[in-house]
């Protein structure tokens, strides 16, 4: 997938017999699904298709949506698989110094602020819940540290150089 484009979701069904579907998210973040907005559909073989929303609404772990271009069942029984996708560009800004997308983050060096030693890359995030896990992986020792994405422990993210500096809380990386 080209690289100006983000994966939000899935479409695992159709609900109703309107054309709604169903979706599965992979942000937490409302904004990402807007009433108005576009969307790009990628199934496994064929071009990116481009929908319009009409419809938003959460249900249980699934968001159902309404795409102006479909109206029928039929229609949406087509679009399941296929995963959906927004232009970066159209992301909220976010304050740098503390907030991040989990597409940014993936692939900074995490170092230690005392003693500048790096501890590997962040291969991927998760939630928790409460914060973010940075998942770091240290490629030389062949060893994963799980980094909290929490205030005692994140020092400064250093954008221009893709390093993130922390401050590890006692017992954090034994």
């Amino acid at each position: 997938m080209r690289k100006e484009f983000l994966l939000i979701g899935k479409i695992v069904n159709t609900h109703g017999i309107k054309g709604k579907i169903r979706v599965i998210p992979y942000t937490d973040s409302t904004e990402s699904f807007k009433a108005g907005g576009e969307v790009f559909l990628k199934q496994k073989t064929g071009p990116i298709q481009v929908y319009r929303l009409r419809e938003v609404r959460p249900h249980k772990n699934f968001y159902i949506l309404s795409l102006a271009e479909i109206g029928h069942i039929d229609e949406a029984e087509t679009l399941i698989g296929a995963n959906i996708y927004i232009k970066k560009s159209s992301l909220p800004p976010l304050n740098k110094e503390t907030e991040y997308y989990w597409h940014q983050v993936s692939g900074l060096k995490v170092c230690l602020k005392n003693t500048e030693e790096c501890l590997g890359k962040i291969k991927y995030v998760f939630n928790t819940g409460s914060n973010d896990i940075f998942v770091v992986y240290n490629k030389r020792e062949k060893k994963e540290y799980l980094i909290p994405s929490i205030e005692d422990v994140i020092e400064k993210f250093d954008w221009t150089h893709r390093i993130l500096w922390i401050k590890p809380m006692p017992g954090l990386l034994e």
